[in-house]
């Protein structure tokens, strides 16, 4: 058995309403969740969770449309295996058009005086650099290749390496 009942007009309006208001809140939402700044965000997995000495991580720039003054970001995932109070890495930035050969040395603090990681995690623990600047200009090619300076052939515990620029 149906009941009908009688809405008033206020009554309707007031249901109307959020009819008008969910496609605008729906927009909002999506641009407020777009980052914009982000040119590029990757991550490489290292084979068997360890980084060989002579292993080289590499990640290809693809060409911009206008020239662009960014700051990349050096990423580690390590995981509880990972024996050392700090990583040393060298990154290389190897640009083409204009030519740009340039090797930076990044330190790396990831325990404190006890043994204990310094960020909150639970498989995995994740690390970001400071960024550092990088100019590209329009249409500029190349690679950022990363590798470990540690004295060990084999460092365990690191699960990926990645780079994340912005402007």
């Amino acid at each position: 058995m149906r009941v009908k009942t009688k809405l008033n007009q206020k009554q309707r309006k007031s249901l109307r309403m959020p009819k008008k208001i969910l496609p605008f809140l729906a927009v909002v939402l999506l641009l407020a969740s777009c980052d914009r700044s982000t040119l590029m965000h990757s991550y490489q997995p290292l084979k068997n969770k360890c980084w060989d000495r002579t292993d080289t991580v590499k990640f290809v720039l693809p060409p911009l449309p206008q020239d662009e003054n960014c700051n990349m970001l050096i990423g580690l995932r390590l995981n509880n295996n990972f024996p050392y109070e700090q990583l040393v890495l060298q990154v290389e930035q190897n640009l083409q058009h204009p030519t740009v050969h340039k090797i930076d040395t990044i330190y790396y603090k990831t325990t404190d005086q006890d043994g204990n990681f310094t960020v909150k995690g639970v498989h995995f623990f994740q690390y970001e650099t400071q960024g550092f600047p990088l100019h590209l200009k329009k249409g500029q090619t190349g690679e950022i290749r990363i590798r470990h300076l540690m004295h060990r052939e084999v460092l365990p515990g690191i699960v990926d390496v990645g780079i994340h620029i912005i402007h």
